[in-house]
């Protein structure tokens, strides 16, 4: 296993914000993932883990220990099955998935980050999700026991499941089968509408805010009259209000001030408490 210290994490998100890891663990092999843990554990840190950095804000003050499954980057399809580790590129692997005509895989475009951050916040959009087509999971228990979870026991729901807690080393996946150039097409569609309403070319990290029901958390913020605020280096896109962006870099007390004020107003204007869809640490 290698072990780092004092590493940056800033340049690992998407957001290019945040302090340092203390001790930033990089597993080799699948059983020095509960070694790691129990290291932490005698040592008293708290060990989060990170993927692709895409859907998270981390403090200014870093974090204790931080694992990373970057050497678990493995997938394979084969006809309607498919299996992923859990540090693997999520848009490689949904491109894959669509190379080998499996439906479904379209309403999985443009989404960033790893398969194991995917599956833990049960990413989607509104063509899908990909906590439909899970069959199980493998993963560590806090306690560090190697366990495979059934679909059923991973509480999939809107942006969240019960995978919280736990490092997911793989799941295997099953698809219907469709058309390989019906599925291309239908992707190539899909992206072309999230570019030209997301700032994909942005240090953001994707909508900031869950939907709330019946709602649209990006409309509730424009209404408000968001879109352009600025608060240090962190500002709210003028493309699609649900997405806070570090333009001057920005700190994570920019970020976080800037979500506590939209909070604020979107409470007072609409009596809606609008649930963060991004982690925070610190």
């Amino acid at each position: 296993m290698i072990l780092k210290r004092d590493e940056p994490l800033a340049p690992r998100t998407s957001y290019r914000i945040g302090g340092r890891a203390e001790y930033f663990f990089i597993p080799e092999r699948m059983e020095e993932v509960p070694q790691a843990m129990s290291y932490c554990r005698a040592k008293g840190l708290d060990l989060r883990v990170l993927g692709g950095g895409t859907n998270v804000l981390i403090g200014d003050r870093g974090w204790p220990a931080v694992l990373s499954l970057e050497r678990f980057r493995h997938t394979d399809s084969y006809g309607p099955f498919a299996k992923a580790e859990g540090g693997a590129s999520f848009p490689a692997f949904v491109k894959k998935l669509a190379d080998n005509a499996c439906r479904g895989a379209e309403a999985l475009c443009g989404i960033p980050g790893t398969v194991g951050g995917a599956l833990l916040m049960n990413a989607g959009g509104h063509y899908g999700e990909i906590g439909e087509f899970v069959k199980r999971v493998k993963v560590v228990e806090p306690d560090g026991r190697i366990v495979t979870l059934e679909r059923e026991q991973c509480g999939f729901r809107y942006r969240d499941s019960d995978l919280k807690g736990r490092v997911i080393l793989s799941a295997d996946f099953e698809f219907p089968e469709g058309d390989r150039d019906e599925i291309r097409n239908r992707m190539r569609e899909i992206f072309q509408k999230k570019k030209a309403s997301q700032p994909l070319h942005s240090h953001s990290a994707g909508c900031v805010f869950k939907n709330p029901p019946g709602a649209a958390a990006g409309r509730m913020i424009d209404e408000c009259g968001f879109k352009g605020t600025r608060v240090g280096g962190a500002a709210v896109s003028v493309v699609h209000a649900n997405f806070l962006t570090n333009d001057e870099n920005a700190s994570a007390a920019d970020m976080l001030e800037l979500i506590s004020r939209i909070r604020g107003q979107v409470k007072q204007r609409h009596g809606v408490e609008l649930e963060l869809e991004i982690k925070v640490w610190g």
